[in-house]
C-alpha cells in the first residue's frame, strides 16, 4: 500500500531568508513610521545553524527554524498608552503573518535596549554580536561599536540577576518532576478504572479501586495480583504528593514509576483487547 506524502524537503534559495527579512523591515517601518528605531535580524539564520524545514503540499514551510527579528521602538518621544501598545502588537503580528509564518518577533523599547546593553545582559550581547540591522537610526550600530570597543561589559547587577534565577529554575525542575509523577498517578488510576469498567464494575471513588480489583480481577484470575500492588503504591504516592507531605521526587524514582505505569497500561490494554 502506498501513502501520499504530505511534506517534502525544502531548501531556501540563496538570499531568500534575507529577502523575507528585508520585506518585513520595509513593511513594518512603513506601517509604524516614526516609532521604529531598529529592525535587527539575529539568531540561527545569521549564525549559520538555520534549519530550512519542510514544505507542505499546501506550500507552507513547516518544522524549520524561526527567523528571529528584534524591533527596537521609541518610547522616549512617543507616548506609549495601552491603546498604542495594543495597536503596535496587532500591526506587528499582521505584518509578520503577511510576509512569512516563520518570522519570530521580539520587541523592545529603546530605553530597555540601552538599559540591558549597558548592564551587559548576555542575551542582548548575543544579539549585538550576531545581529544584522536591516533598518537602524543609529541605536543598534552604536551599541555594536560599544561592544566591540569593550564599552559594554557585564555588570555586577546583571551577574546577580542571572545567579538569582538559579534557585527558581531548580525549584521549577523539582515542581515539574513532581507533576510528572502525578501525571503517571492519573494514568494508572484511569487505567485501573478502565479495567473495572470493562467488566461492568463502576468504582464510586478511587479509594474503592484496590478492593474492587482484588475481588473482581485478581480473585477471578483476570489480573496478576502484582498489579494491584502497583496501583496501591501509586495511590499512596499520589496522596502524599497532593497533600504536600513530599515536594521532591528523585529522577530514579520517576524512572521506576514511569516503567511501572507503562507496563500497567500495556497490561490493561491487552486485557481489554483480548476479551
Amino acid at each position: 500500500m502506498e501513502f501520499r506524502t504530505t511534506t517534502k524537503d525544502f531548501r531556501e534559495k540563496p538570499g531568500e531568508v534575507e529577502d523575507i527579512v528585508k520585506r518585513f523591515s520595509e513593511a513594518i517601518c512603513k506601517e509604524l513610521e516614526g516609532l521604529v528605531v531598529s529592525v535587527v535580524w539575529f539568531g540561527s539564520a545569521v549564525r549559520g545553524g538555520f534549519a530550512p524545514g519542510k514544505r507542505s503540499l499546501r506550500d507552507d514551510v513547516l518544522f524549520g527554524s524561526d527567523i528571529d527579528i528584534l524591533i527596537v521602538f521609541d518610547d522616549m518621544i512617543n507616548v506609549l498608552t495601552p491603546e498604542v501598545v495594543t495597536a503596535y502588537r496587532v500591526v506587528t503580528e499582521k505584518t509578520a503573518a503577511k510576509i512569512s509564518k516563520r518570522l519570530h518577533i521580539t520587541s523592545m523599547p529603546v530605553t530597555k535596549f540601552w538599559d540591558y546593553s549597558l548592564k551587559g545582559d548576555p542575551i542582548l550581547i548575543n544579539m549585538l554580536r550576531d545581529g544584522t540591522a536591516m533598518f537602524d537610526k543609529g541605536c543598534f550600530g552604536m551599541a555594536q561599536k560599544l561592544l566591540g570597543s569593550k564599552g559594554i561589559t557585564p555588570t555586577n547587577e546583571i551577574v546577580w540577576i542571572y545567579l538569582a534565577r538559579g534557585p527558581m529554575s531548580v525549584s521549577n525542575a523539582n515542581w515539574n518532576m513532581k507533576q510528572a509523577v502525578l501525571d503517571l498517578y492519573w494514568a494508572v488510576v484511569d487505567a485501573a478504572h478502565a479495567a473495572l469498567l470493562h467488566y461492568g464494575i463502576v468504582p464510586d471513588t478511587p479509594d474503592h479501586l484496590i478492593p474492587l480489583m482484588k475481588h473482581h480481577l485478581v480473585g477471578k484470575g483476570i489480573m496478576d495480583k502484582r498489579y494491584v500492588s502497583v496501583v496501591s503504591e501509586f495511590m499512596n504516592t499520589g496522596k502524599i504528593l497532593m497533600s504536600g507531605e513530599v515536594n521532591k521526587v528523585s529522577g530514579d524514582h520517576y524512572d521506576r514509576y514511569r516503567k511501572e505505569a507503562e507496563e500497567f497500561l500495556h497490561v490493561v490494554k491487552e486485557l481489554i483487547a483480548t476479551k
